[in-house]
Formats: C-alpha cells, structure tokens, sequence
C-alpha cells in the first residue's frame, strides 16, 4: 500500500519551494499575491437559497472546521475518488464541484479530467455544467 501521508507531505513540500520562488503566489489564485477571499465563500454558503439547495447544516460555518478537515483528509487528498462521486450521483444527492480557473492545487484539467471518468446515467448531464 502506497504511504499517502508521505505522498502528501511530498506534495506540501514541492508546493512551497513553487510558492516562495514565485514570490508568495496565493496558490489558490496564481493570479494574485494576497490573501484568498475567503469571505466571498462564507457568504455564499450561509445564503439561505445555497443551504436550502444543498441541504447544508445552517449550524456549521464554512471555514470554522477547515483545520480539522484538512488534517482529517489528508492521507485522502492524492487518491481517485470518482468511483465514491459516482455512487453519491447514483443515490441523488446534489453535487457541487467548485475549482478555481486559477488554482494551483486542484487545477481545472485536472477536475475536468476525473469528471470524464464518471461512469454515470446521468454523467453526460452532470459534466454539461462543468
């Protein structure tokens, strides 16, 4: 079995020598070398039309638990799990895919790439809106 945790740490590593010698880039907008707008995502997801949508716990803030679920994730963040979107697609439930054009980290071929491979009834239809 793969040691993703080292995976991962390898990852974070090669992340910051890009970040440093591209001068402090935010790496979740290349475009930019300030702090992510954070803020512009908490208020979309407390809207009442967004929860409501998504059947989101009105009770969690989006970024209160960002911390805990990126330690929780971690050893997850370099696997596939288009087989698991896939079986949420098959039970109904609302997916959203958010990526930023300019994001370092989780870039938009990529994203594109693994929505290719959804093996869905309706996978067609789900990639028309990416």
């Amino acid at each position: 079995m793969r040691d993703m945790r080292g995976l991962h740490d390898t990852f974070d590593l090669a992340l910051d020598v890009i970040v440093d010698m591209a001068g402090g880039v935010n790496v979740y907008d290349i475009t930019s070398y300030h702090d992510y707008p954070t803020l512009l995502l908490e208020s979309f997801f407390e809207s009442p039309d967004i929860i409501k949508l998504f059947k989101l716990n009105p009770n969690v803030s989006y970024s209160a638990q960002a911390d805990q679920v990126y330690e929780h994730l971690y050893e997850d963040f370099m696997q596939q799990y288009v087989h698991l979107v896939e079986e949420l697609l098959e039970m109904d439930v609302n997916v959203m895919i958010y990526n930023g054009q300019n994001d370092l980290i989780v870039e938009t071929p990529g994203t594109f790439k693994w929505a290719e491979l959804l093996h869905h009834k309706d996978a067609q239809q789900f990639r028309y809106f990416l």
